[in-house]
């Protein structure tokens, strides 16, 4: 099906944008390493519904423009690429739905502009305040000799030499080992005692399997589109989001102390990794206290990271439900 994309003039560059549908906007947030494609399963169940539909290519992924510089990729930036997007659709506010690095920009855009956000939705990743340390300070403590991908995606150039070495290699390893079924090899793995975790001195791929068939919920018309987008904007722009987090601690720490205003939503998987992102704590059972009015948290059994791919139909009627009793 033909889409309807338009290149959107907000906060000093240009964001493709698909818009569709006709009615109150809903703008879709991908995380990383995604796009706009990500969303595809609920594009028609919410124009159906009577949303305006509005999928970004986040800036420094595929058509998107890709600022050079590592600042340019701050949650402050982002979040304003965002609502210049309403303004340009002279669209006096939106509800918000982000999964991965998504989430936090949709938290974040209803805390830096809580009267164009109507409500907000987050997919496998909770909102929490910053620690009083910055988050690679914090990550340096947590991992000691561990291998953990932030820290290893901090320096320019390494991860991108690897990842963009074999595009296409590299998604279908990161998508098929933290989706369901590459958690439950994991989790598997890290039952055996003689198994260490990988050294700090890793790279992000290794001890990574490569699965023989593509699960489900992956189509090989999926993976050869997201690599083909991410053959166009390379990993640079992507990581620089990975880059920003101590300038975000900087610049939104006291607003991050702040709750959630809005009716929100909360949606992971069972079996998301990032459920189990900080050793010894399960992220998933602390969410709530850092919303005013949490109206949904939902964990959906047997799913992985890549929530509203891996189970469309579920997360659609989750998004749907919660939206019509708003």
């Amino acid at each position: 099906m033909r889409r309807n994309f338009i290149e959107v003039p907000t906060n000093g560059i240009k964001i493709n944008t698909l818009i569709e549908g006709e009615g109150k906007p809903v703008i879709f947030v991908h995380g990383w390493p995604e796009s706009w494609y990500s969303w595809r399963h609920q594009i028609e169940p919410f124009k159906k519904a009577g949303y305006k539909v509005i999928i970004p290519d986040i800036r420094g992924y595929g058509n998107s423009e890709k600022p050079k510089k590592v600042n340019s990729y701050s949650l402050r930036e982002i979040t304003s690429d965002l609502i210049g997007i309403l303004d340009f659709l002279k669209e006096k506010d939106a509800h918000i739905i982000g999964h991965d690095w998504g989430a936090p920009i949709s938290w974040y855009t209803s805390l830096l502009f809580p009267e164009r956000i109507l409500s907000v939705s987050g997919l496998s990743v909770p909102f929490n305040p910053f620690n009083e340390i910055s988050p690679v300070t914090l990550f340096k403590d947590l991992y000691k000799d561990a291998f953990f991908y932030i820290l290893y995606f901090q320096k320019v150039g390494i991860a991108e030499k690897e990842l963009e070495n074999n595009i296409k290699k590299t998604l279908r390893l990161i998508y098929c080992n933290s989706d369901s079924f590459g958690m439950k090899k994991m989790i598997d793995n890290a039952s055996n005692k003689n198994l260490k975790p990988k050294d700090k001195n890793s790279t992000f791929l290794e001890g990574m399997t490569e699965p023989e068939n593509l699960p489900k919920w992956l189509k090989e018309e999926d993976l050869e589109y997201f690599t083909n987008e991410f053959k166009k904007s390379g990993m640079y722009g992507p990581l620089n989001k990975y880059r920003c987090m101590d300038l975000d601690w900087q610049e939104l720490f006291k607003l991050s102390l702040n709750k959630i205003k809005q009716p929100s939503c909360f949606i992971t998987g069972s079996l998301d990794p990032v459920n189990f992102f900080i050793p010894g704590v399960n992220l998933f059972e602390s969410v709530g206290e850092n919303y005013k009015n949490l109206k949904v948290k939902e964990l959906i059994d047997d799913v992985g990271h890549w929530t509203q791919q891996e189970a469309p139909d579920q997360v659609n009627k989750i998004l749907l439900d919660f939206l019509e009793k708003i």
